[in-house]
């Protein structure tokens, strides 16, 4: 046994017994499993829908995306720190705004913890399973589409991913985008198990909705689960064109 390993084993024995593991960084890393699928199929542009303070874009950059990201973000204290993360970046842009089926102005509920808050009222479920996540103000916000940004963006000649996490929105995302589609590669939609959010798209809609657009699943990422059932109550799909 190479002394890799007996360090291993040994850290092992000492951490296995408290419920903790030691795995390879690689296989245990969404965002080197997204890019992984974003450099087999030569993606230039990332649109970050739901974009939050910039963790996701944060987490492609370490694990080495270089292209163009994108960034929508509708809530004002979130948006500071999403410029703050893509300042020194000349190949991130950010936009104060959420994206939906219709352009216009709304009103967003504002969760405790930021990433929860959503344009649809929550459900006593997903309170329950993630206390501190309830609501506690509203804010104004602008919406608009995307298929009416799309061509202003510069990027109709590009490989295009674009990633929806719009806590329960993201279908109406869907419905804005349906002209888009046709030029977008790939799609990462974050998808419930169960009504987390009032009126969200079901899950096995929303792939069915790919399914007829031409898109097919290639890969599920675990996601929110419920520290008492055990339950995985949300998972990212990643979608991307059926060969021709």
């Amino acid at each position: 046994m190479s002394l890799k390993n007996q360090i291993l084993k040994l850290l092992r024995s000492v951490i296995n017994p408290i419920g903790y593991d030691i795995v390879k960084y690689k296989d245990n890393n969404p965002s080197l499993l997204i890019l992984e699928h974003l450099n087999k199929n030569n993606i230039k542009t990332v649109l970050d829908v739901g974009a939050n303070t910039g963790q996701y874009g944060c987490e492609l950059r370490k694990a080495g995306y270089k292209g163009r990201i994108i960034s929508f973000e509708p809530l004002s204290q979130a948006y500071q720190k999403l410029c703050l993360n893509a300042i020194n970046d000349k190949n991130w842009e950010t936009f104060n705004y959420a994206l939906g089926d219709t352009a216009g102005t709304s009103s967003i509920h504002v969760s405790k913890n930021s990433p929860s808050s959503s344009l649809l009222p929550m459900t006593s479920l997903h309170s329950e399973a993630a206390p501190g996540s309830e609501y506690v103000q509203e804010e104004k916000i602008e919406v608009k589409t995307l298929d009416h940004i799309y061509e202003s963006l510069g990027i109709a000649d590009e490989n295009v991913f674009l990633k929806i996490d719009t806590q329960g929105y993201e279908q109406k995302v869907l419905d804005g985008s349906v002209g888009s589609l046709q030029s977008i590669s790939g799609i990462q939609v974050e998808l419930s198990t169960v009504e987390l959010y009032e009126g969200e798209g079901k899950y096995y809609s929303i792939c069915g909705f790919m399914e007829a657009r031409g898109f097919r699943m290639v890969r599920v990422i675990p996601g929110f689960t419920h520290k008492g059932t055990k339950e995985m109550l949300q998972f990212d799909a990643i979608f991307f064109r059926k060969m021709k």
